[in-house]
């Protein structure tokens, strides 16, 4: 309960400003402003709850990202998905527009849907196939004209039960990558269960984000690259596992964090 009474008393009045005179506005009528812009708001945001929420973010690999970047390519970003807190911390790290595909539910959740509409969001109806098909064709035609990045979770949905590991990448998920010719990143995510939980155990949080080098979608085989992909985010998931396991051997409540000391 302290943490998120802290994040209230230094982010709150942050996040109700942005949301009421900007991000609600760019989500209603997104086509009235350049994508840069309504990024830059929403990365902004994040950045400073980031800070006030005193989350401990780890990367391995974002080099990949940064030189993609730099040459102001568009890239698909595939990764296991454990949290609501996964496309956030995303926007933290990506300096140009990244958007992503989620459920159509993401929609309705207070200010993270907001959020996602705000930057160009694409939403799939699970139950409707036709509507599947179409959101994915968008997401494709905006990789192929470079409008913007995207991030999806393979998987389908948000893995509740991490402790399982990590479901299945459905090869469809690839596709708009593959037919647009762009970059794909395989991203493994772990951690991020931390961010939100019910009962807070750290006194910081320890989030880890693994970027595998970016691989030309162009050519690749969907039903072939997916399990390669799986693979892939599930060894990082894994190590990421059994470090925890070897760091809080003594239990969480009695490993303090600090900055820069993650493990």
């Amino acid at each position: 309960m302290l943490k998120y009474l802290r994040l209230i008393l230094t982010a709150g009045w942050r996040i109700l400003w942005d949301f009421l005179f900007y991000i609600n506005r760019y989500a209603r009528h997104p086509e009235r402003y350049p994508l840069e812009l309504r990024y830059k708001r929403v990365r902004d945001l994040i950045v400073f709850i980031e800070k006030s929420y005193r989350l401990d973010v780890q990367t391995q690999g974002l080099e990949g990202i940064r030189g993609l970047e730099k040459e102001k390519r568009v890239f698909l970003v595939v990764a296991d998905h454990l949290s609501y807190f996964d496309p956030l911390g995303m926007v933290a790290l990506c300096e140009r527009p990244i958007s992503f595909v989620a459920k159509k539910e993401t929609t309705k959740m207070p200010f993270i849907g907001t959020a996602v509409k705000a930057i160009d969001g694409v939403f799939l109806d699970r139950e409707d196939l036709r509507q599947s098909l179409e959101a994915m064709k968008t997401v494709e035609k905006r990789l192929a004209s470079g409008y913007c990045s995207y991030m999806i979770f393979p998987e389908g949905t948000r893995n509740r039960h991490p402790e399982n590991g990590v479901a299945p990448f459905h090869p469809g998920s690839f596709k708009p990558a593959v037919v647009a010719g762009t970059p794909i990143v395989v991203c493994g995510l772990y951690g991020t269960t931390r961010v939100f939980p019910k009962k807070p155990d750290y006194t910081r949080t320890p989030v880890e984000y693994y970027f595998y080098p970016p691989i030309e979608g162009k050519g690749l085989r969907t039903t072939e690259f997916a399990p390669k992909a799986y693979a892939m985010a599930v060894a990082k998931f894994e190590e990421g596992k059994a470090e925890d396991k070897r760091f809080f051997e003594n239990g969480f409540d009695k490993v303090p964090l600090r900055k820069g000391k993650v493990r």
